[in-house]
């Protein structure tokens, strides 16, 4: 998981190759947006990256392609979900990331589409458990089976609730929450000798 722990400039592809395995597509060319401003090249490498995977790398928000990109009162709108959105201004290099058009993260879009990319792979997994409410007790006993991430990315946006992750599992934890993503199934055996009553166990759904 080294390149989760520091964030460099291949940690997107790395991950991504690690978590889902070797590409299943050929290399192709990527759509370019009428303006190219619109497409800063941290995001052109995203889509790179996805357009050679069958599987979307991003399942519970929208990750707009490069050609439906728009700008709109002098923000980009790039990654949408259910009751969140995130947009930059476009123009920059690796410009900073704004969430709901008013918040600054403080994140270049860099660095963010590595956050991007583990949150889909963490709230969306092919096999997966899900524990809402932990009592603290419960919760250090599911820490204890995981390491902590160590780059200050994984703290973001609530310092309470982090990520965490090996080479087979990563994991959302905080008081309100025990979201945990492998990627296979015996690697949520880990877990099994807990006794925890999980709201969501897709060995069992």
């Amino acid at each position: 998981m080294y390149e989760l722990d520091v964030i460099a400039d291949d940690s997107l592809g790395r991950f991504v190759a690690r978590w889902y395995g070797l590409p299943d597509r050929p290399r192709q060319p990527l759509d370019q947006p009428g303006v190219p401003d619109l497409l800063p090249e941290p995001l052109a490498e995203w889509h790179r990256v996805a357009a050679r995977y069958s599987l979307p790398l991003s399942r519970d928000h929208v990750m707009i392609g490069p050609a439906d990109l728009v700008e709109s009162g002098g923000l980009v709108r790039f990654w949408v979900g259910a009751e969140d959105w995130y947009s930059y201004t476009p123009g920059a290099a690796d410009p900073l990331v704004v969430e709901n058009d008013t918040v600054g993260t403080g994140m270049p879009l860099s660095r963010f589409l590595v956050y991007a990319a583990v949150y889909e792979a963490t709230y969306t997994p092919l096999h997966g458990l899900v524990y809402m409410s932990p009592t603290p007790d419960e919760l250090r006993q599911v820490r204890l089976r995981l390491r902590e991430l160590d780059d200050p990315l994984w703290r973001w946006p609530e310092p309470g609730t982090r990520y965490y992750g090996d080479d087979d599992l990563l994991g959302h934890l905080g008081p309100d929450r025990i979201v945990l993503a492998a990627r296979h199934r015996d690697a949520l055996g880990r877990f099994d000798g807990l006794g925890l009553p999980w709201d969501w166990d897709t060995r069992t759904v």
